[in-house]
């Protein structure tokens, strides 16, 4: 294949078709142009946006507003207080393992959410309970025995 040879204007006689002009203007056209713009220019500035007062427009301005109003009035949803210390320890613990085995929630499924470490650990217990380690000793003995003093 050949490489495409580039075309130059000037190289192509006057009367080639890709030398003539491919539009026209009419006579005078860009003798007149400056003012015809001008004259344009002048008519949109004297042609305003003008708003007129009617009670029509008022009327149903108002309703509409109102309209909104009162459909975010009714739908907005309101606001759930929490729920009194009271008025919880009046439910009874039945009643709230009946809802919960209604609602197929069951111990076993928090049991991964207990959190352990908030817990206290054996040492921390013994500590708080003021049980020296000699006491825990002879207990353990005992109960292996069979005998318990308390």
């Amino acid at each position: 294949m050949e490489p495409k040879k580039p075309i130059r204007l000037d190289e192509l006689d006057r009367q080639h078709a890709l030398r003539q002009l491919p539009f026209t203007t009419p006579d005078g056209y860009f003798d007149t142009l400056p003012t015809r713009i001008q004259a344009e220019a002048t008519r949109r500035t004297n042609h305003r946006f003008t708003i007129s007062w009617s009670w029509q427009r008022s009327v149903s301005t108002l309703a509409g507003a109102g309209l909104v109003a009162a459909l975010i009035w009714f739908t907005y949803p309101k606001k759930q207080d929490s729920l009194e210390p009271e008025l919880l320890s009046n439910i009874s613990s039945a009643s709230v393992l009946d809802y919960l085995q209604d609602q197929d929630i069951y111990l076993e499924d928090y049991s991964d959410i207990i959190k352990t470490h908030d817990m206290p650990n054996d040492s921390t217990l013994i500590h708080e309970l003021h049980v020296s380690p000699e006491a825990i000793q002879q207990m353990i003995e005992e109960d292996a025995a069979g005998t318990v003093t308390i």
